[in-house]
This record gives structure tokens, sequence and C-alpha cells, in this order.
């Protein structure tokens, strides 16, 4: 948890080529002047330069980046390789008293998924009186805003958890997708979905339809197992919720724990549900292992898992939505 107060833009911004990026990033449009890479998600080495706003003389200093990432395949992954080009995760340099760039920070992350924002912090971890760093990276990520935070980050705050009352696991099919720029600017119009689309799915056993809420109460091996068209519809109970002390205010997180499988070339058994992964797996794949068998994880496969795919169900492959 991040507490953030008069968080302010950046004194400057400029990318590789010299490029004034801080009008852009205030009016929150999407900078990434660099050159693509022929392999999805890689371009060529490309920095982002900015200026704190004053020198950094200790105590708190967060970076709250918005942005997201065009990210790679495991095709892509894989022909990079091939090719000899390593992804370059994006790294920190403070520009010093002496008129050199250090190198400080080995990976700052990135904004993983859809545009959202994401967190850094540079609290002791430049020198004292940097006020110019520099991030350099040979990923896809586009940047829409960025704010430098001071905050104090002893505050008071509460967590209180709300349960979930209800799940079911249904077919919803696909939302109707409005693509934006950069690549990977997407967003959805859920209530306009078609049933049908350009996509298939792994066989083996999904878990049926229905209500899947014991599947999702415990951090353990029972996994709501489904592929695409399907969803979740999550019901919580605010009820017993506290109520706020003044001057209060109340964010809510959403925390959930699973696995994600690509129908990518390059990706390990990308034709089947199976294995399906389980908390004492170590790595994935796991050879020399298997799913466990007990009564526990055998009476969830044969209660949950009934829903058998083979991939090649008949279907049309367009979408169709009605206008």
């Amino acid at each position: 948890m991040v507490f953030s107060k008069d968080a302010k833009p950046p004194a400057g911004a400029w990318d590789e080529h010299g490029h004034n990026l801080l009008p852009s990033l205030a009016e929150h449009k999407y900078v990434g002047d660099f050159d693509v890479s022929p392999f999805a998600g890689f371009t060529k080495l490309h920095s982002l330069e900015l200026d704190l706003g004053e020198p950094y003389r200790g105590g708190p200093l967060w970076l709250l980046m918005h942005g997201e990432i065009e990210y790679f395949s495991a095709t892509s992954m894989y022909a990079a390789d091939q090719a000899g080009l390593k992804p370059v995760a994006p790294y920190v340099e403070a520009f010093g008293a002496d008129g050199k760039w250090k190198h400080v920070i080995d990976d700052l992350g990135f904004p993983a998924g859809g545009a959202r924002t994401m967190t850094a912090d540079l609290a002791g971890k430049l020198p004292v009186g940097t006020q110019r760093i520099r991030i350099w990276t040979n990923l896809q990520i586009y940047w829409d805003n960025i704010m430098i935070d001071r905050t104090d980050q002893n505050q008071s705050a509460r967590l209180s958890e709300i349960p979930l009352a209800g799940a079911d696991l249904r077919y919803h099919g696909f939302p109707f997708k409005i693509e934006g720029q950069p690549p990977g600017n997407v967003s959805y119009v859920y209530e306009k979905a078609s049933a049908t689309g350009p996509y298939t799915r792994p066989a083996g056993a999904y878990t049926r339809y229905g209500d899947v809420l014991p599947l999702l109460t415990n951090w353990d091996d029972k996994l709501a197992v489904f592929g695409s068209g399907d969803e979740v519809a999550l019901d919580f109970d605010p009820s017993q919720l506290p109520s706020l002390p003044d001057g209060w205010t109340r964010d809510y997180f959403f925390v959930a724990h699973g696995y994600e499988k690509d129908m990518d070339f390059y990706a390990y058994d990308f034709t089947s549900v199976d294995p399906l992964p389980y908390s004492r797996m170590g790595n994935y794949p796991y050879p020399g292992k298997s799913f466990p068998l007990d009564d526990f994880h055998l009476n969830y496969l044969l209660e949950y898992n009934s829903r058998y795919m083979s991939g090649n169900e008949a279907h049309g492959y367009a979408f169709k939505y009605k206008y």
C-alpha cells in the first residue's frame, strides 16, 4: 500500500531523441517514439529521462507511472533469443554532480497486463543530490502519465476483508473491442458481446458452469478452470465493513491468485489444459511430478472439472455483434 498526497508531475521529461514529453504526459497522451523490433514486444534500446523537480535529500520518493506494455509472446521470445536479442528490464541511471550517469537500479519493473498505474520506490536508492534520472529498456512500454510523490508513508490504515458471497462460472462471449493507440491500448464494451469469435481453446476438462464459490474461498489447489468466452461473476458482501472514522476515505483492492496458459506454439503443451498447476509443484512444467490424486484433489476433479472440451467444437470463428 502506497500513500500519496499532492503528487506532482516531473519538472521535465525527454526521450533518447531529446523530444520534450512533458506536454503529452500532462495530457495523458501515450509517448513512445522508439523503433519497434520485428519481434513482438521488443524495441531498440530507448530511454526516458525525468527531472524530479528538486534534488533528492533522502526520505520518501516514489514514481507513480501510468502506462501499458505490448506483451511479448513465447514465439517472439524464442525468435528474439535465436537472434541473440535479450529482454532488458527497465533500469535506472542517476545523473551525478560529476556530470556522469551512474547505474543505480537494475530492475524498476513495468506495468504488467493492461494499462495501469505502477509504483516505483526510489527512496534510498539515489545518490543524495540527484535531480535527474534516466530509465532504459528495450521493452515496448508506453507511458501516458508520470507523477513524483514524496508523501510520508507513516500513515494510519486499516485493512478489512470483504467476503466473497457468490461466484458463478458461465459463458459470456467476446465483448466488443475498441482498438486505440498505441498497440495494446484497448477498451471493451462488455454489454455488446459476440457468442462466437476467432479463438479456440486447449483440449481438456474445464470446470462445469454454475456455482464455483467453494473453489475461490481458499488458497488451495481447487482451481476454477475456464477458457475463452467464459467468465466468473463475483458478488461481495460489504455489510460487515466498519464505519469510517472522520476524515478517512476508503479504497478497494481486488486480490486474486491464479494461473494463465497461452495457446502459443512455444508455450508448454499449449493444446492441452493439463497438466494443472498446484501449490507444491515448484516450477511449471514439473517433469517427474504429477498433479496430486489424493482424496482431496481427486474429489475436486470429479466434482467440478466435468466439462470436457475437445477444442474442436463446432462454432463460428467470426465475431457476430448485434448493432
